[in-house]
């Protein structure tokens, strides 16, 4: 059973959680926008670059604001972007499946998107960032 203090360190770092994912998905939209349609760079290296900028950023803010991490930080990293790889393996399949069951894609999207909101957030809170 979790304890007082738990549970309120929990609400905070999920808060925090949301406000660092909310702001890095509007950096790296922010970011894309201003490569490929401003700097007019490739569609491919304007989102790869939006992508592994807000990532790292990500992980940064999460690493040492959301979760104050003192783990070894090499440790921390390598997990993050196994996790990451995971997240898109196993999205990509799902998503296939919803809409092979007669699921709007966007639809099928969202369900994803909402399930590794949590399970990242569980499994940065307890591996990654321990």
């Amino acid at each position: 059973m979790m304890r007082e203090n738990d549970l309120a360190e929990t609400g905070k770092q999920g808060i925090a959680y949301v406000l660092v994912g909310g702001g890095t998905a509007l950096l790296e939209l922010g970011l894309f926008q201003l490569l490929f349609e401003l700097v007019k760079l490739p569609l491919a290296v304007s989102n790869v670059s939006a992508t592994i900028a807000a990532t790292a950023v990500n992980f940064l803010l999460n690493r040492n604001v959301t979760f104050k991490s003192t783990s070894n930080p090499v440790r921390s990293l390598v997990l993050y972007i196994v996790l990451f790889g995971a997240n898109m393996a196993i999205s990509t399949f799902a998503i296939g499946v919803l809409v092979g069951l007669g699921l709007p894609s966007a639809v099928a999207k969202l369900i994803m998107q909402a399930c590794v909101v949590v399970w990242n957030f569980v499994l940065y809170r307890k591996v990654i960032f321990v």
